[in-house]
């Protein structure tokens, strides 16, 4: 289900190529086309996440895993996946 919040969070196309990253790299992990509904709305839960916090974005460029958002639909979203 994709989320009907609008964010004003202005992503640039940097941003936009991290969170392709991430969400090509789960599609791979779980074996879902990226066009599937389940990957839609991983996609859009990383863009709700990514948009959530501006400190995220620096974070994700990093080498280490970033601190998670405390966001129940990520926290959904990763029992999901996991």
């Amino acid at each position: 289900m994709f989320s009907t919040a609008v964010s004003t969070t202005v992503l640039s196309s940097e941003d936009l190529e991290e969170i392709d990253r991430f969400h090509t790299a789960w599609c791979e992990e779980n074996g879902v086309d990226k066009n599937d509904a389940e990957a839609l709305d991983v996609a859009s839960g990383l863009i709700d996440w990514y948009a959530s916090d501006t400190k995220y974005r620096d974070r994700a460029k990093l080498d280490h895993a970033p601190e998670l958002p405390e966001s129940e639909r990520i926290k959904s979203l990763l029992l999901q996946i996991t």
